[in-house]
């Protein structure tokens, strides 16, 4: 089986991945925590610096991570064009401007998703971002090939989002 797609990357669509990525880690795990705890100490004492710390902490790592899309997807040349996939038995293929790259199966390290995203890690820190509107009606086939070549330990995908 083959399955090939485009993907033409937005800031929304970055943004999501970049969410997802982020809010797995334990420290952004803690600090929306805290920032809860002060709100709920702000309502309790109506002191200024409770809801200060509350809307730093809770607010802080969206917004900078909304900027940081936008400026990557306006900066970045790769992001400017759209970026094929091309999925088979040797792993996933990406060619964008004029150049091309095969990452075989094994080189993935996991895979999951959102209600509008699926993400296949290559690494600690990078990803193939595979946006669903992108996909089309090649959604389902790109699951197959996903569960057919990486480790069911590896693959993390909710099917309610779907």
């Amino acid at each position: 089986m083959e399955v090939s797609f485009s993907v033409q990357m937005t800031t929304s669509k970055l943004y999501d991945f970049n969410l997802q990525h982020s809010y797995k880690k334990p420290i952004s795990i803690i600090a929306t925590a805290t920032g809860v705890i002060f709100a709920f100490l702000f309502i309790q004492t109506l002191k200024w610096y409770y809801i200060a710390a509350a809307l730093l902490l809770i607010f802080y790592l969206p917004i900078s991570l909304l900027r940081s899309s936008f400026m990557k997807v306006k900066m970045i040349d790769f992001f400017r064009e759209p970026v094929s996939y091309h999925l088979n038995d040797e792993g996933i293929t990406v060619s964008a401007q004029g150049e091309e790259q095969t990452i075989p199966w094994s080189d993935c390290v996991k895979a999951c998703n959102t209600k509008q995203s699926y993400f296949i890690y290559t690494g600690r820190n990078s990803a193939f971002i595979f946006p669903k509107k992108d996909m089309g009606d090649k959604m389902s086939d790109v699951l197959i090939m996903i569960n057919t070549h990486m480790d069911p330990a590896k693959v993390k995908i909710k099917f309610g989002g779907l």
